[in-house]
């Protein structure tokens, strides 16, 4: 009797999946215009044909997620249920920043794909049980569901954090001696921010550049970059700035001084990386070269062995 119900809820929840899929994207595709040129416009900020496939159902129910938050906030107030919802999407739309707003994902068309990666998973563990496999793994691909979409947003996070603490202290050398030829600052960084190419510490330098253009001052820029990436050496190189410039101090010595203090600490990361590879090594080395190497060297004397025992 449980696994007759288990088999009909997991059916049930097969064929609300595919429907769901069907009306969202059906609704998205009814909102958009019909021109060509915004339909191109459209599909070029995608970065993966995945999520052009995706999206459209996680704006579905994100927009269901940011009802529910305002209508929670309008009955209840900021307390209980509507405080937790709306503490998760302050903390999802900072990790969407830090990550460099991967696929132009907000807050809630994330909130709405974990949903639709728990059903779209829940699903495949469903249709596999029904067709004969076990229940647990229909658990599994839940638990599988919820993890997925937290680990790829883990992921573009620690990317771009790398590339960004990598690529700072050449972007120092350069900002250093643009300075110390008698550049001001953010002329400086509009000289060296295309020499960066297409990586994320040129985006957020383009961003720190266009926000002073528009009058915003100088401390208040590098306190939202260091909001945005939220990273100890970024903290460090903006904070270092702000007080130089509190201070009316000669900003090429600081930057200087910053870059030579961000090569050491690169240096000391990569020896420590390298005094833990042995380590890390030790458990596949166990694990799986021992025991090939004992194969090899043993199994044709454990061969020889039990043959003249037979023999015998």
């Amino acid at each position: 009797m449980p696994e007759t119900l288990l088999y009909s809820f997991a059916f049930g929840l097969s064929v609300c999946t595919f429907s769901l899929y069907v009306y969202s994207v059906y609704a998205e595709y009814k909102s958009r215009p019909k021109d060509a040129a915004h339909f191109f416009e459209e599909a070029q900020r995608h970065e993966s044909a995945f999520f052009m496939i995706v999206k459209p159902p996680a704006a579905f129910f994100g927009h269901f997620i940011a009802l529910a938050a305002r209508r929670l906030e309008s009955r209840f107030g900021r307390d209980g249920v509507a405080r937790y919802l709306n503490d998760l999407r302050v903390r999802v739309q900072r990790s969407l920043v830090c990550a460099g707003s991967p696929e132009s994902l907000t807050a809630d068309e994330y909130l709405g794909l974990f949903l639709v990666s728990v059903l779209f998973w829940g699903a495949v563990g469903a249709t596999i049980s029904l067709a004969g496999g076990s229940s647990l793994f229909f658990f599994l691909t839940l638990i599988a569901g919820i993890l997925h979409p937290w680990l790829w947003l883990r992921k573009k996070v620690t990317q771009r954090q790398n590339g960004i603490r990598n690529l700072l202290p050449y972007a120092l050398d350069l900002l250093t001696l643009s300075v110390e030829a008698g550049l001001d600052f953010s002329t400086a960084l509009e000289r060296i921010t295309p020499k960066l190419g297409t990586t994320a510490l040129a985006e957020e330098f383009g961003e720190l550049v266009r926000q002073m253009r528009l009058g915003r001052p100088r401390a208040e820029a590098l306190r939202e970059m260091a909001d945005r990436v939220h990273m100890p050496d970024v903290n460090t190189f903006c904070s270092s700035l702000i007080q130089a410039d509190e201070l009316g101090s000669d900003l090429g010595p600081v930057l200087r001084l910053l870059g030579g203090q961000m090569r050491d600490e690169r240096a000391n990361r990569a020896e420590k990386k390298a005094m833990e590879a042995p380590v890390k090594i030790l458990f596949p080395l166990i694990a799986f070269i021992f025991p090939t190497v004992f194969i090899i060297l043993f199994a044709p004397l454990g061969i020889r062995y039990l043959q003249d025992l037979f023999a015998g």
